[in-house]
């Protein structure tokens, strides 16, 4: 439904100023998503001339889960290989956490109608989810992409649940129409309370369900790190105790290692015996001066006397 309204400017320079406001805008995702729904999952029964529309999409979302948004819903968006390789290779300098925030124009798409566990994929209803597999796209990363509203999530829709529902319903209908279950007896003969009673696993549901491989956006931008050549040996069986043979072998290890050491000068390991008088050098007038019994005497008979006489 469109407004039509007409403001006066009452100012010095007065204008007439005509506008439109739509009350309502149709949402892409929506309308897509239900037209793949009733048809059963199958791509083919679908308007041509909208799957062949490109998609202006804002990016709500980069991590964990890539989420794009018409404005009015989001969901979650499935890159095929050849996308991420594309986008990899086209736009390297552009990371996949830059994309949040800003706008990507996907030019080749699909839908897809796959049977997942509603209890594990939040972007799912009854057990159905329609996916949208992004073919190719670019980033338009001087397009802030400010929405007018805070989209949420189609699957929380009432009309896309209440189309999810009918659907259940339709499928079910026609697997208990193609059992014939004989129905109870109406001429006061006594039946069984499992007659015109069947049990269908999952509705029965039969739908054109998709395969399409799809790949993590991120974990395509960032290919794994070649693994290093080891060097390091492996011990096994035991430590083995290597013995240095002496000759020009040793002496070029030895070599080698003075000089990556920090100084010229071969460091020495602490003697095993134990040390003898140390010697008497340069010391401070302070009691952690004293290295010998007869420095420690003197200063303990100073300390007396002069204990003896304070008193």
């Amino acid at each position: 439904m469109n407004i039509e309204g007409t403001f006066i400017n009452n100012s010095v320079t007065s204008s007439l100023i005509e506008f439109k406001i739509k009350t309502t805008m149709a949402s892409a995702f929506k309308t897509l998503f239900t037209d793949m729904i009733k048809a059963g999952g199958d791509a083919s029964k679908l308007n041509k001339s909208n799957l062949k529309q490109q998609l202006r999409l804002y990016v709500k979302e980069a991590s964990p889960h890539f989420l794009v948004s018409d404005s009015q819903y989001f969901v979650p968006a499935y890159f095929t290989p050849e996308a991420a390789v594309n986008f990899n290779s086209k736009f390297a300098s552009v990371s996949v956490d830059s994309l949040a925030g800003k706008v990507i124009l996907v030019t080749k798409w699909d839908l897809e109608l796959r049977r997942v566990d509603s209890n594990q994929v939040w972007t799912s209803y009854a057990g159905l989810e329609v996916r949208l597999i992004v073919k190719e796209f670019k980033p338009v990363m001087n397009d802030n992409g400010a929405l007018p509203r805070h989209p949420t999530n189609l699957y929380r829709d009432d009309e896309f649940k209440t189309t999810i529902q009918h659907y259940r319903f339709v499928e079910a209908a026609k697997a208990g129409a193609a059992m014939n279950m004989p129905a109870a007896p109406l001429n006061g003969n006594k039946g069984n309370v499992s007659q015109n009673v069947f049990q269908a696993a999952a509705d029965n549901w039969n739908f054109k369900s998709g395969h399409s491989k799809t790949v993590s956006l991120r974990k395509a931008a960032s290919p794994a790190k070649k693994a290093g050549t080891p060097t390091a040996v492996r011990a096994s069986g035991g430590v083995k105790k290597v013995v240095a043979k002496g000759g020009r072998a040793s002496t070029s290890k030895a070599a080698a290692i003075s000089k990556f050491s920090g100084s010229a000068k071969a460091k020495k390991s602490v003697s095993k015996n134990t040390p003898g008088n140390k010697s008497t050098g340069r010391n401070s007038r302070g009691t952690t001066a004293v290295t010998t019994m007869n420095q420690y005497a003197k200063v303990l008979s100073a300390a007396m006397k002069k204990k003896t006489g304070k008193k």
